[in-house]
């Protein structure tokens, strides 16, 4: 059962179920990943859980950042565990400039996906569910890109009594000073400038199962 419900959430069968996440749009991608009923948890940290994907691996960890690598790219993720337990709302505004800007909203949760054609590569942001990621990729590989994203995102759970012991305990005392990553007026400015991108990772861990190989 285990095993069948990993491949529904990964492969996502789009409508008929013989469409892979390859040939689907990003608006049906999007839809279809934000609204399934399937939650699955397999990766821990301080104040929230998630499900990352098996072609996924997260390597560098702090209390809001984390890098996560597939064989190719470098998803940047930040949580803002302080917005989350203050109920912090904000507005979103699509960008009619981006290759493709969208709000994301599924029962009480709601964000943004911008997608910039940079010219070389496609600059990635989403926000949703007081959390974003962060990534670039080769355009071949946007729609892997954006599904991994919204997998993770969308299964986000807080751990609301950690959240509240660490705020007790003024563990997250800096977090007033971090990027307001609600904020999408501009994708220029992101965390993929600030952080050290060298890939230091397994590259044998890529599982080309449910998402193509590059060719």
């Amino acid at each position: 059962m285990k095993r069948y419900l990993l491949i529904v959430a990964l492969t996502l069968f789009i409508c008929s179920g013989c469409v892979k996440v390859t040939n689907a749009s990003l608006d049906t991608l999007i839809q279809e990943t934000v609204s399934s009923k399937y939650k699955l948890f397999n990766h821990v940290n301080s104040g929230y859980k998630y499900y990352l994907p098996r072609t996924l691996k997260s390597t560098v960890t702090d209390e809001f950042n984390e890098i996560i690598k597939s064989k190719y790219y470098d998803y940047y993720l930040y949580v803002d565990l302080v917005a989350y337990h203050n109920k912090k709302t904000s507005l979103y505004l699509e960008n009619e400039d981006y290759y493709f800007s969208k709000l994301i909203e599924y029962d009480d949760k709601a964000g943004i996906i911008d997608v910039k054609d940079t010219g070389n590569s496609y600059l990635i942001k989403v926000v949703y569910n007081y959390a974003k990621i962060e990534v670039k990729c080769e355009y071949k590989d946007l729609n892997e890109v954006v599904t991994n994203s919204l997998v993770i995102l969308s299964s986000v759970t807080y751990i609301d009594d950690v959240i509240a012991s660490n705020l007790n305990k003024n563990e997250f005392a800096s977090a007033e000073e971090q990027v307001n990553i609600f904020d999408n007026a501009s994708v220029d400015t992101n965390y993929l400038d600030e952080v050290d991108d060298t890939y230091t990772g397994n590259e044998d861990d890529y599982d080309p199962d449910v998402i193509k190989e590059r060719g």
